[in-house]
């Protein structure tokens, strides 16, 4: 059984890092989902996660967080290198009338499984790799 890793090297930590990749400008929506992407020096990819306060209390953003950094360490050798991801959990509040009931809003990111993420931040990369915005590692 091969055993993939999240090293401390693959991990974005610093809010700079975050900045220099949102200020890049290159992402991507899928539903509660934002992936961005931008180019860095190494062969690697490297990966940071964040949640929205909208998206629940600190147990389900938690949650959430675990689920986004389990799909790049199971998936990272489908994901091409050289490129830094941050991957935004966000939860769409509706614009229209905003005294309406908001009991359902928070369902969708409560509701989301393991595969569930892992579908749409795969269709996320290769989407961003179809547009041209990912080359391939060589």
């Amino acid at each position: 059984m091969v055993r993939y890793f999240l090293r401390k090297s693959q991990r974005i930590v610093s809010s700079e890092d975050f900045r220099r990749v949102i200020e890049c400008k290159c992402f991507i929506c899928k539903g509660i989902l934002r992936l961005y992407a931008a180019p860095n020096q190494r062969q690697v990819p490297r990966f940071g996660v964040t949640v929205s306060n909208s998206c629940g209390n600190a147990v389900q953003r938690n949650r959430l967080k675990r689920l986004g950094r389990e799909v790049f360490r199971l998936q990272q050798h489908q994901i091409p290198g050289g490129y830094d991801y941050i991957l935004i959990f966000i939860q769409k509040v509706p614009k229209t009338n905003k005294s309406a009931d908001l009991s359902g809003v928070g369902n969708e990111a409560q509701s989301l499984r393991y595969s569930d993420v892992e579908n749409r931040v795969l269709e996320m990369v290769n989407l961003l790799r179809r547009k041209g915005r990912l080359k391939e590692s060589v």
